[in-house]
């Protein structure tokens, strides 16, 4: 075979080469939390990037990893392709990227990304590649609320307050048929309470009922919203207000008796902001109680109607 058919073979052959490196998996440790382990919002927002970002695609990478050596082989690497339409921490472009996590196959729940999807996640760099944050869990919040301007975000008041704010307050692509989270595990209350009536005020009357019916639920109070809902075109809607004006629940004796024990363990360090919101409760007793309560723990939040 002469020199110029080689050369020719050759290069050929390194391209190919070339080619099926690019497809190899990226040799990667996982960072696992396992069932179990106690880790908090704190853990993922210490991630140095935080965003918003539209799943477009997800692909396995090589074959299933024992989670030990000789162990059983759960974790499946997956390579995700996503559009960031938010940088909520770190200095992430507005752009298309990929990022690696480790799935753990016979874990429960499942934490996994799905296409089309938009999710708030935290990252982290490897060398020159994004992974996750850590993996077999991860921060993956679905955003619900569809998409919003970077200039509009709250970058200022942190992450916690950005994330609520992305999770509560309806951009394009809103689905008011989803509606809004049940409840937050991010923000503090007094914020969250402060976005909430911002979304009473809408002129849409589904978003107003909505948020007004949210407030009740998150807080377990009655506010005077609810009178207004229960004049909705949307029996759903007129059905889950009457539900809450009629709820037994006795939130006045336990403000009168172990008020602490409302609250959830995110928001102990927030009872001033939840009392202030109780003061704006329909029923005389709770507002009576939570002005009581406020001007003992935090007299200078004590609102004017408390006086």
């Amino acid at each position: 075979m002469s020199t110029a058919t080689v050369r020719p073979l050759i290069a050929a052959a390194l391209i190919l080469v070339s080619l099926v490196g690019c497809h190899r998996p990226p040799a990667l440790q996982p960072r696992l939390i396992l069932p179990g382990e106690q880790v908090g919002q704190e853990f993922w927002l210490a991630a140095p990037y935080i965003v918003v970002a539209r799943i477009v695609s997800a692909q396995l990478e090589g074959p299933r990893e024992p989670i030990f050596e000789g162990g059983p082989e759960v974790l499946q690497l997956v390579r995700f392709t996503a559009d960031v339409e938010n940088t909520i921490k770190g200095d992430l472009p507005k752009e298309r990227l990929t990022f690696f996590f480790f799935a753990k196959t016979d874990q429960s729940p499942y934490y996994y990304l799905y296409p089309g999807r938009r999710y708030i996640v935290s990252l982290r760099r490897e060398g020159k590649l994004l992974r996750s944050f850590a993996d077999a869990t991860q921060l993956a919040i679905w955003v619900h609320s569809g998409s919003h301007n970077q200039k509009d975000l709250p970058l200022g008041l942190g992450p916690e307050a950005t994330i609520a704010y992305i999770l509560l307050m309806p951009g394009l692509g809103y689905d008011p048929v989803v509606g809004l989270p049940d409840l937050l595990p991010y923000g503090d209350p007094g914020y969250i309470h402060q976005l909430l009536r911002e979304l009473q005020a809408s002129p849409n009357r589904q978003l107003r009922d909505s948020a007004c019916l949210d407030s009740a639920t998150m807080f377990g109070h009655r506010p005077g919203c609810l009178e207004d809902a229960l004049k909705s075109s949307s029996s759903g809607t007129r059905k889950g207000a009457q539900d809450l004006l009629n709820d037994n629940s006795n939130l006045p004796g336990v403000l009168r008796g172990d008020p602490y024990s409302l609250f959830s363990k995110h928001w102990t360090t927030y009872m001033s902001q939840m009392f202030e919101i109780y003061t704006e409760d329909v029923r005389p007793e709770v507002r009576q109680s939570a002005c009581t309560l406020l001007r003992g723990i935090s007299p200078e939040q004590v609102p004017g109607h408390c006086k």
